[in-house]
């Protein structure tokens, strides 16, 4: 028997069984009471000896001998005992708690040997009256095993079956196994739409609708995958596997195996999880978790079916409320087709998240090399492979749990997991990781989907770490930059000279003006640092699905190697020094460098997927080929104008299908007096600058039209009404309307007079746009019944002052399809709500016939049709009022519009 003497609760604190129960949850223990959490929680008097012996049955009636912890109650009230009676410990045999198997009756180490007498006897009055078969004495270094059931009821000693340790595990009931490994029923591998199914099924178990926290679910979800690869790596051939639920066997058995399972594989590899790290889920739900992955062989399972299935399934769980927008597949895979990466680069993603860019470059390079290396022994084909996995994929994530699940992504696709950086920033100046501590210049490759939006603040150890805000050109004279902004700088630092990089970048970065916004330093580092290689526009949908609606764009950019930097820069400092301003003089000093290049563009409308996140085979990016590779044919694809591009940049001709072009850099940078980068801005351009049709006449908006700004004056007659008007997207003005929303009850003079925006007066035949909106089609010609109408500062407002240009067919040119393609390429920022400057829209240009009777000729049907489109609405809500006062009599009552934050009102 093992002997155990309690005198102190640290002794029963200090046992490793208590111990186990303890980091599992099953007791826990606070100040002067111990909680069980069981059946039912319940809290006793930790300071009681009883209670440290009780404290010990339990931890080892779970851990030792397998008996669920949901089927063990405290305090049971014994029927038919006078006074009333309590059994210390029951177990049951049913999760409900109804069939009594085992009554344990526990007292204080050392009892005498006639108290020892009575708490037997207690033990067995209190299992006759539960009609209990089995029942234990236990006082620590003194227990005793007896069968109640099947003997006289005064036996005491024919039916002692010895010490507690005597106790079968698990109610006597011995398991069988399905899975041996190595045998023909062993754990197979499965299809990517079964593996996402259990994967999904997993989590869902873990997450519980909600009870977890998503981010702990996934974090526990990794730690039994864990396991679960490590079982299937370890287990030899002949032996059950220990990731499974055997027949008969108690919740409490397999978890107690998967919890050892768990840590064996910690100790083997503690690069995943730091020490101590426990499984922190119930018994009942290992079990569950355990029997939906059991049959599946991950390690065996074809690494395209894994990144598949686990494509989708953090594609539909991750959402901008976790803080993290997963990056559909499509893009990883393109950004990294784009990239060219080789077995021999070293590659990084800086903010890693959950691996989906390391998965895709390490899914291409193995493509590569099986490409590359096709005929030559498997042996060296697989080198070549694990080498890349385990040597040249690294990644950077702060959120612990994220790094976790990123490590355990990696795991499943056949490795390359020893390599991240958990819980810390890019930003960092120290890593546990050679290769990313300086010198720097370590990495041929960074590829990623940095976040942005995210401000990092000068003193911010948690973004910074032992670095400082000030050591960041970027940065230099601010207290706090936009993260993409400093992410971009340590990702060119981190590159070695020739180095590339391909990361998802907001288009505000590539396009707001403001210096405030620091964008335009930004481009400038870029700019000084190495070739513009390339720069694809995705469409606004790219990220919705995970909750976001940014525009963004995918730069792609070259390191100079150290001449061409030392080239550049002494030509920079000359033009400077000669007075050119330094917007100007980075375009000359690259062809004064030898420099020159021309930057390819493009714009993908498509790009595989809906804006629900649905799979389509719209794609302009890229073609798909078999088992996840890409097409050795991607006709029609940017990928495809890029390589043609990259084959004869300087003979490149573009492509309209998908929008592609290439443009000298002097050209491309200088385009705009704040260096845009966007390329739907520089695409547009190129359409621009196409013959209007013959013998109309071409002009700048600011030349055929005037800013008006006519303030209202609200002091004249402080009672007076005034009428605001907004702008739908069909191009449609309307009354804003009085008490919706934000709005004030009425439109009334001493409103204004309080408000401290400006408010401007338009007139009929006016031009007026909504300067947060225009890119979604927020531009109308004031009508007469308008005409005195106010709008905010938000609508600039214009006058026609070239009389040749008729108004109703100026509102049908700004609404055609050309313009509307203008005004988004033209708009900066990236967020829901962009801006157009009116610079900006004054530089557009616009065509028009010259004689007034043509204007109205060629939109006379059009007209036609949109009064007729009008009427008809008008008659339509006439005959649902008639029909509506036919069901409920109540006249021509309107209920009031549902408030809709974002309907063009700024």
């Amino acid at each position: 028997m093992t002997s155990i003497t309690f005198e102190t609760a640290r002794d029963a604190l200090e046992h490793q069984t208590v111990v186990e129960a303890i980091n599992r949850g099953i007791i826990t223990i606070a100040g002067h009471r111990v909680k069980y959490n069981l059946f039912q929680e319940r809290t006793e008097d930790w300071s009681d000896p009883e209670e440290w012996v009780r404290a010990y049955d339990v931890a080892w009636l779970v851990v030792e001998r397998g008996y669920p912890a949901n089927r063990i109650k405290l305090e049971v009230n014994v029927p038919r005992r006078t006074p009333n009676d309590y059994a210390d410990i029951v177990i049951y045999r049913d999760d409900a708690c109804r069939e009594p198997y085992l009554v344990v009756e526990c007292k204080a180490s050392e009892q005498s040997a006639r108290d020892r007498l009575q708490g037997i006897e207690q033990a067995f009055g209190n299992a006759n009256s539960l009609r209990a078969p089995l029942a234990v004495y236990d006082e620590g270094n003194e227990s005793s095993f007896f069968d109640v059931a099947n003997f006289p009821s005064t036996e005491r000693t024919a039916n002692r079956l010895g010490s507690r340790d005597a106790l079968p595990k698990q109610y006597g009931e011995v398991p069988t196994y399905a899975y041996i490994a190595g045998d023909d029923d062993d754990i197979r591998p499965v299809l990517s739409g079964q593996l996402e199914a259990r994967i999904r099924r997993a989590h869902s178990l873990i997450w519980a609708g909600g009870r977890r926290d998503p981010l702990m679910a996934f974090d526990e979800w990794s730690k039994l995958l864990f396991a679960k690869v490590a079982d299937e790596r370890s287990t030899p051939t002949g032996a059950p596997r220990r990731f499974q639920v055997g027949t008969r066997e108690t919740t409490a058995t397999v978890a107690n195996r998967i919890h050892e399972l768990f840590q064996q594989a910690c100790q083997s590899d503690p690069t995943i999880f730091r020490p101590g790290v426990r499984i922190q889920l119930t018994d009942n739900k290992v079990t569950e978790v355990v029997r939906t992955l059991q049959a599946i062989s991950f390690t065996n399972t074809d690494i395209d079916s894994i990144g598949k299935a686990f494509e989708h399934f953090f594609g539909s769980i991750f959402r901008g409320g976790l803080g993290q927008y997963f990056t559909m597949r499509q893009l990883a895979r393109f950004s990294v087709a784009m990239l060219d990466i080789t077995h021999e680069d070293f590659v990084l993603d800086p903010t890693s998240g959950s691996g989906g860019f390391l998965l895709e470059a390490l899914l291409q390079v193995w493509h590569g090399i099986d490409e590359a290396f096709r005929g030559q022994p498997d042996a060296h084909i697989q080198r070549l492979k694990i080498d890349f996995a385990l040597n040249h994929v690294y990644g950077v994530e702060i959120h612990e749990i994220l790094a976790r699940i990123c490590k355990i992504n990696l795991l499943l696709h056949h490795d390359g997991h020893t390599n991240i950086e958990a819980n810390r920033s890019c930003l960092d100046l120290t890593f546990q990781n050679v290769r990313l501590n300086p010198p720097s210049q370590q990495f041929s490759c960074i590829v990623g989907n940095p976040p942005f939006g995210t401000d990092v603040e000068a003193g911010d150890e948690e973004q910074l770490g032992t670095n400082r805000l000030e050591n960041f050109t970027v940065a230099q004279g601010l207290r706090k930059v936009d993260s993409e902004q400093v992410i971009i700088e340590r990702s060119i630092e981190l590159l070695e000279p020739g180095g590339r990089f391909g990361l998802i970048l907001p288009d505000g970065t590539l396009n707001n003006q403001g210096w405030r916004s620091n964008c335009p330093r930004t481009r400038e580092f870029i700019a000084t640092n190495g070739r513009i290689l390339a720069c694809i526009s995705l469409p606004d949908h790219a990220f919705r699905k995970s909750g976001a609606q940014n525009k963004t764009s995918i730069l792609f950019f070259q390191k100079f190697t150290r001449q061409e930097k030392r080239r550049f820069d002494r030509q920079l400092a000359a033009l400077e020094a000669e007075g050119v301003a330094r917007g100007e003089a980075i375009a000359q000093a690259i062809e004064r460098a030898d420099l020159y290049y021309r930057v390819f563009l493009g714009e993908a409308n498509q790009v595989g997927y809906t804006p629900t996140g649905i799979a389509t085979s719209l794609n302009d990016l890229y073609c798909s080929g078999a088992n996840g590779a890409l097409s050795p044919i991607q006709d029609g694809t940017i990928l495809h104008e890029w390589r043609v591009f990259k084959a004869n940049p300087f003979g490149y001709e573009g492509s309209i299908r998908p929008d592609c072009m290439a443009v000298p850099f002097s050209e491309f940078w200088t385009a705009h007096p704040s260096h845009r980068l966007d390329p739907k801005y520089h695409l547009f351009k190129r359409e621009a600058l196409r013959d209007a049709p013959a013998g109309w006449i071409r002009a700048t908006i600011g030349d055929i039209m005037e800013r008006r700004e006519d303030e209202a004056d609200f002091d004249i007659d402080p009672d007076r009404m005034f009428k605001v008007m907004t702008i739908g997207q069909n191009g449609e003005i309307r009354h804003r309307e009085a008490g919706k929303g934000k709005n004030p009850p009425e439109w009334r003079a001493t409103y204004f007079q309080d408000s401290p925006g400006t408010w401007y007066a338009a007139r009929t035949n006016d031009v007026v746009f909504s300067s947060i909106d225009l890119w979604k089609g927020c531009i109308a010609i004031v009508p007469e019944e308008f005409d005195g109408a106010l709008v905010s500062k938000e609508f600039p407002i214009y006058r026609v002052v070239d009389e040749r240009l008729s108004p109703e067919f100026l509102q049908m040119l700004l609404r055609s399809r050309y313009y509307q393609r203008a005004f988004r390429a033209i708009t900066t920022g990236h967020s829901n709500r962009r801006r157009t400057q009116v610079n900006d829209f004054e530089a557009l240009e616009i065509v028009f016939p010259p004689d007034r009777l043509e204007q109205e000729r060629l939109i006379a049907d059009a007209v036609a049709a949109r009064q007729n489109h009008r009427d008809a609405g008008e008659v339509l809500r006439q005959e649902y009022l008639v029909f509506s006062n036919l069901i409920d009599g109540r006249g021509d009552e309107q209920l009031p519009d549902i408030v809709d934050d974002d309907d063009g009102e700024a």
